[in-house]
């Protein structure tokens, strides 16, 4: 005869409904993501306070300025000790993996295998399945794709700090705001949606990632510097500036072609001293010397949260329409 605890189970687990079978399904996923994460963490937060460590023993807080002198020299050494920073490069991996891996077996393994025969046709419905699954997961990745993002901003900031670069350093620019966890689920929609597509689990996941690993080096080589109109200057942009193009003119202000300025940089080459002496006056100043003209086009760094929800605007909405496809193709199956 069942015990009254045990009866009182069995009652109480259908109130988790299909948070709990998304969960029960989804499980070794999660777990190997944050196994994956929890290894950078790891190694984050050791070469954050080692980082730390160093900089208070470099004297670094003394500095007012990292450009030249004893404090470059003090800064360069952070740098080197920032032994651990190259591994997060396959960070900007992740989001595809992750996205491929969550996304591409959601509804082509039900299709591949036959169970969604059974899962679409119990009381809760079809839309009401993917809808939950969707959500539920896509949460699970904004949360720990965004704390990640934090862990990642506190690692980075002395070296930060002391070596600043532009915004279009591309593994900060993924890392420190919001377009990694909206990259992410960008991945997990193309995931979904292309295993609805294909049917065939292993290849929805290659293709994802393939197609999501392209798309990210187009918009980061190509497209996200498009943003905004650039700014233009005479002069030095400054060192947390995004320089995306440079143009010479002439004393006659006729701008140069590539071979002209290619040439023209050869002659400045060519009078250098040789060894591993240092010029004794810097190209744009030789340049000015002679009556020719540095023309830069820049991304200033206060536009970098701007550039962050650009990114989130246009990655989150075709997101948001790849998740509609999926539900509207996914009432639409008869079989």
């Amino acid at each position: 005869m069942t015990d009254a605890p045990s009866l009182a189970r069995d009652r109480a687990l259908p109130r988790l409904g299909l948070a709990w079978v998304t969960w029960r399904q989804h499980r070794f996923a999660v777990y190997g993501l944050l196994g994956m994460l929890a290894c950078f963490a790891v190694l984050m937060v050791a070469g954050g306070m080692q980082a730390r460590s160093t900089y208070g023993q470099l004297g670094l807080a003394q500095c007012t300025s990292y450009s030249a002198g004893r404090c470059q020299h003090l800064a360069d050494d952070l740098f080197t000790s920032y032994g651990t920073k190259w591994p997060f490069l396959f960070l900007l991996l992740l989001p595809g993996a992750f996205g491929a891996f969550l996304g591409g077996p959601l509804i082509a393994r039900e299709l591949e295998t036959g169970t969604y025969r059974f899962a679409w046709t119990q009381a809760a419905g079809r839309t009401r399945w993917l809808l939950t699954k969707l959500f539920l997961i896509a949460l699970v990745l904004v949360a720990v794709t965004a704390g990640f993002s934090a862990l990642y901003s506190w690692y980075n900031a002395p070296l930060d700090h002391v070596l600043p670069v532009g915004f279009g350093d591309y593994l900060g620019f993924e890392l420190e705001g919001i377009a990694f966890p909206v990259q992410t689920l960008l991945a997990f929609a193309a995931g979904v949606f292309a295993g609805l597509l294909v049917r065939r689990t292993m290849v929805a996941v290659g293709a994802v990632f393939l197609g999501f690993f392209g798309l990210l080096m187009a918009t980061v080589f190509k497209l996200r510097r498009h943003y905004m109109t650039p700014l233009t200057t005479f002069h030095k942009p400054g060192p947390r500036d995004w320089v995306v193009g440079t143009a010479y003119t002439d004393p006659t202000g006729h701008p140069l072609s590539d071979s002209q300025s290619h040439s023209l940089y050869m002659k400045y080459v060519a009078q250098l001293p040789s060894g591993n002496g240092l010029p004794s006056v810097p190209y744009r100043d030789w340049l000015q010397a002679r009556h020719y003209t540095i023309v830069t086009s820049y991304q200033p760094s206060a536009r970098f949260w701007s550039f962050q929800f650009i990114e989130a605007a246009w990655m989150g909405l075709l997101a948001l329409l790849l998740a509609i496809a999926s539900v509207w193709l996914v009432r639409r199956r008869t079989d």
